[in-house]
């Protein structure tokens, strides 16, 4: 297979059995993450501070390592999405709330693989689940102060 993406080194494609389709998938979904910030749902959202702007690069930086991972070796081997889901919300911002459907697709799981661990952050509460206003097939996902507090706590104790 000849590599037309200069940011996928060609032995890639031959340590691990990625379709172009795959491939394809996986650009898509760092796509969104590198070219659009996440959903807002809160208007006139704080300015972070320095040690905030920190943090987000270091949950960035986790999220964009994560997903280099799965194209190297595969997404069979990681295939749980919540730490995912997790970054993905710390980087929406406070307050802020994404729904559970782009939450879902920008975590790169199924639906119902999201759904499930959308369930059990709740359960050990970490994040939050909000009913539409107006939308009843729509709901929102946010992090709790506790789901907060704790990805503050860890990003703030790693490099």
């Amino acid at each position: 297979m000849q590599n037309e993406r200069s940011d996928i080194p060609d032995n890639v494609y031959r340590l691990v059995s990625l379709d172009e389709r795959d491939v394809d998938d996986l650009h898509r979904l760092l796509g969104k993450l590198r070219d659009r910030s996440p959903v807002s749902e809160t208007p006139d959202a704080e300015v972070p501070d320095g040690e905030e702007l920190k943090l987000e690069q270091r949950a960035r930086r986790l999220l964009e390592n994560r997903r280099r991972r799965i194209a190297i070796f595969g997404a069979q081997m990681f295939a749980e999405p919540a730490w995912d889901m997790l970054l993905l919300l710390f980087l929406s911002g406070r307050g802020r709330r994404q729904t559970q459907s782009s939450l879902c697709e920008l975590s790169g799981a199924s639906r119902s693989t999201a759904m499930r661990w959308i369930e059990f952050l709740a359960g050990r509460g970490l994040v939050r689940r909000e009913d539409h206003p107006t939308d009843k097939r729509h709901n929102f996902v946010s992090l709790t102060e506790k789901g907060r507090h704790l990805l503050d706590l860890y990003l703030s104790e790693t490099a």
